[in-house]
């Protein structure tokens, strides 16, 4: 029998399994679950968020927003991204088929399988390796080619909301098991966006202004076209105020290590100062990037909302 731990039973009792080698604040998703003896080593949770299915082969190198769009299904919900390390002496088979009985007992079912690098790529294994839900989040899928790779796309319908969930598990010095469950759902909340006039009587009273209309692709430093509307108030803050020089700071949530967060709220920023100097004209000696993490939160960790509000750029006056 195939070693599992779907934790539908833990839901009954309102109690939750810990296991010690989890990284702080990593939980399994409920319908998904872990295969038995592997630890969680990355994790992110956003309340709402856009994901990627990959449904086909791939078919390009290019990203799957846009070359690969017709081979996925975007999106939009809840969505939890797991990355586990299987217990040592298990193969990607065993990984994988562990995953689908309990997937396919708990009531999905298949949109797209592949297995092996030609399969999953469509005759060039490269373009999936290049592209996969594992490769995008953890970097300990240093190589996802070969045979050991293997991909599900898979869904379970409810009157309550559809459920898709993302599976990788591949084989590089270990097995990996990338879980990506994708909870659909309307965006219940909008950010009021902060005008010029606003950001410059914050950063004049309190020497800062924190915004939330700057969103990014999970774990990535891509800015997204909705962050437009405050990109243009920041812009025309710059222009107004010639003498204004700013920091633009990058915060994150806890979600994940600490090295791994400083890099990412880092590279966040720097992705604001440039399109602040190459879209809307502004002199880069005005803008100073930097990121800190979760070393500076406004709010609790332990809560989505808390770190809701943790995940934010500030414009610090210099």
């Amino acid at each position: 029998m195939r070693r599992f731990i779907l934790l539908i039973s833990l839901l009954t009792c309102n109690t939750l399994m810990v296991f010690a080698a989890d990284i702080k604040g990593s939980k399994d998703h409920p319908l998904a679950g872990r295969f038995e003896g592997s630890e969680i080593i990355i994790y992110s949770h956003s309340n709402f968020d856009e994901y990627r299915l990959i449904v086909k082969p791939l078919t390009s190198n290019g990203s799957l927003e846009t070359k690969n769009a017709q081979n996925t299904k975007r999106l939009e919900g809840e969505l939890y991204r797991i990355t586990y390390k299987a217990p040592e002496g298990a193969s990607s088979l065993a990984v994988f088929r562990a995953y689908q009985d309990a997937l396919f007992a708990n009531g999905f079912e298949s949109l797209f399988e592949c297995n092996g690098e030609s399969a999953c790529g469509n005759g060039n294994g490269y373009n999936f390796n290049r592209r996969s839900p594992g490769r995008t989040l953890s970097q300990r899928f240093i190589n996802t080619k070969g045979d050991s790779t293997r991909y599900q796309a898979l869904k379970k319908s409810s009157p309550q909301g559809d459920v898709y969930v993302s599976l990788h598990v591949a084989e590089e010095r270990g097995v990996y098991a990338q879980v990506d469950v994708i909870e659909v759902k309307a965006q219940k909340s909008k950010v009021v966006l902060i005008k010029a006039n606003e950001m410059s009587e914050k950063i004049d009273q309190d020497g800062k202004v924190a915004l939330y209309g700057l969103y990014f692709n999970t774990n990535k430093a891509t800015i997204k076209n909705d962050s437009k509307p405050t990109l243009d108030e920041i812009g025309k803050l710059l222009k107004k105020n010639s003498d204004l020089k700013l920091l633009v700071v990058g915060h994150t949530d806890n979600q994940g290590g600490f090295d791994y967060n400083i890099k990412l709220s880092q590279q966040r920023a720097a992705s604001v100062k440039n399109v602040l100097v190459n879209d809307y004209g502004i002199k880069a000696s005005r803008l100073k990037s930097w990121g800190v993490g979760y070393t500076a939160p406004v709010a609790s960790n332990k809560s989505e909302q808390g770190r809701s509000e943790n995940r934010r750029v500030e414009l610090v006056a210099q």
